[in-house]
């Protein structure tokens, strides 16, 4: 460090602050320290700047680097109490994460009444912050102004939001193909897909175009309706749906709501009709469906995030990365094998009256 900072005609405070982007040393001043740097070979070892920056902290203040899990729903516990539980499950396996990678987590949440952007960041820098982890945001879009400049930022989920961020998702059009794949596997025919139509908005459509990529050139097939709601489908809609379109299989890109509709009209599932959610809850479970692990989408944004602050990497990417996370098929109990119905003669024909 001493042969930079002779080179750069600095102190060696200076480069150390130059070093870690720090606020403190002006752009000139870092763009020379940084050139010395380069021309001497000096390079920083991250493992060792982040455990030094711990230890130059007072002992009186927490002696872990601070992450920030930024909750970005509507509501002031949207996220801990989503009714989704891949949702929940990527706060959990938040804290979890950077728990293990030697980190403290403080929640937040970014909506709070009379919080400008530049007032949220100004809070997060004077609190320790130096990493930030926005969580999902379902439906809702989001415009940040927020001053990355401080901080290493890494968002979950694929709604949009604007600036674009590095990011760790569900491969949504990977979880439409998976249904489409596996319902016709089964032996459905006549599939009905509602979708929410600001959530499927917010994520440009990747389920659903997944699911119709692979259903159409499946053997058999018809397309499939996909009637558009803006809240929760409820009783009366579902009943409609049923009537127009006599489908043989309800899919739904929530985890149960439809399926909780279907029992309380009388339907048995699946001997009346199969039900497939493309957010089932849990491997093993009843329900069957995609299961979108939510705590492995937390771990990689939290490894990716803490890579980042060990770099000292701050700042909105030029080049943003997103990581995609697979679901994975659980058979449950809400689907049946409609092809060997046919074969032993005993296929449902549907029924007549709808639900309601």
């Amino acid at each position: 460090m001493r042969e930079v900072a002779a080179r750069a005609r600095v102190s060696v405070s200076t480069v150390s602050l130059a070093l870690r982007n720090s606020p403190r040393v002006g752009a000139a001043t870092r763009s020379a320290v940084a050139a010395a740097a380069a021309a001497l070979g000096y390079r920083i070892h991250p493992l060792v700047a982040a455990h030094m920056r711990t230890r130059r902290r007072p002992a009186h203040r927490a002696m872990r680097p601070v992450l920030a899990i930024v909750n970005t729903q509507r509501l002031r516990d949207g996220w801990r109490d989503n009714r989704t539980t891949m949702v929940r499950a990527m706060l959990t396996g938040a804290r979890a994460q950077a728990a293990a990678r030697g980190y403290e987590t403080r929640e937040f949440w970014l909506h709070e009444p009379g919080m400008s952007h530049a007032r949220f960041s100004d809070m997060l820098r004077a609190r320790g912050v130096h990493g930030i982890l926005l969580g999902p945001s379902s439906d809702l879009p989001l415009e940040l102004d927020l001053k990355w400049e401080w901080f290493s930022a890494v968002r979950m989920g694929s709604a949009r939001m604007t600036p674009l961020l590095h990011r760790v998702v569900v491969d949504h059009y990977q979880v439409g193909r998976l249904a489409a794949l596996q319902a016709h596997a089964a032996g459905y025919r006549r599939p009905l897909l509602p979708m929410r139509e600001p959530f499927s908005a917010a994520h440009d459509r990747r389920m659903e175009g997944g699911f119709h990529t692979a259903w159409t050139y499946l053997p058999g097939t018809r397309a499939a309706p996909v009637p558009a709601t803006q809240g929760m489908a409820d009783a009366a809609q579902l009943a409609q749906w049923l009537r127009d379109y006599r489908p043989d299989i309800v899919i739904e890109n929530e985890e149960r709501n439809l399926l909780d509709l279907l029992v309380r009209a009388g339907w048995n599932v699946p001997e009346d009709i199969g039900y497939l959610s493309m957010c089932s809850p849990e491997p093993g479970g009843a329900i069957s469906g995609c299961v979108q692990d939510g705590a492995l989408v937390a771990a990689a944004a939290v490894d990716l995030l803490t890579a980042m602050v060990e770099r000292n990497e701050t700042g909105l990417p030029a080049a943003p990365v997103t990581l995609s996370a697979n679901a994975v098929w659980n058979p449950g109990r809400t689907m049946r094998n409609r092809g060997e119905d046919r074969k032993a003669g005993t296929g449902n024909r549907g029924r007549e009256t709808g639900v309601g």
